[in-house]
């Protein structure tokens, strides 16, 4: 593997495949690094996060499943809420955390990774309470 990533010039204006070249050599360089952030750990993580939102927030999300997966990168993302809001029941709601992507930015660097976990778990429900991506970043999520 080479020691500086490929196409950083300009990073807008890549190809298809030279982004995808990119987000291999970003990987590589994070497996190169190493984690030890086990799967029973990275649950933890995400469990302790919902432990730590407020009593109203945990209530929330007694009736939301929150699954952790390993198809971030499919889906370039940390995590995605999937439903129609907690003011609407007409599809199943879900929290996905993605440990891959995760693990892949931040694993290197335990207090880093926990502070992106929470706030990947803060930016879900956030969803979930009905706000949509542009309102989410707004509140700093």
């Amino acid at each position: 593997m080479d020691s500086h990533p490929p196409y950083t010039e300009n990073i807008g204006q890549l190809s298809d495949d030279q982004f995808d070249e990119l987000v291999d050599f970003s990987e590589e360089l994070a497996k190169s690094h190493g984690t030890d952030v086990s799967s029973d750990a990275f649950d933890h993580l995400v469990q302790d996060a919902i432990d730590r939102l407020p009593e109203d927030f945990q209530a929330v999300l007694e009736a939301v499943p929150v699954v952790v997966s390993d198809l971030g990168r499919q889906h370039g993302a940390y995590g995605l809420y999937q439903g129609d809001t907690i003011a609407r029941d007409n599809f199943p709601d879900r929290i996905v955390i993605f440990r891959d992507t995760l693990l892949r930015d931040f694993g290197h660097d335990t207090v880093r990774l926990t502070e992106q976990v929470e706030r990947t778990v803060r930016h879900e429900i956030a969803h979930h309470l009905g706000w949509d991506e542009t309102g989410v970043r707004n509140l700093g999520l």
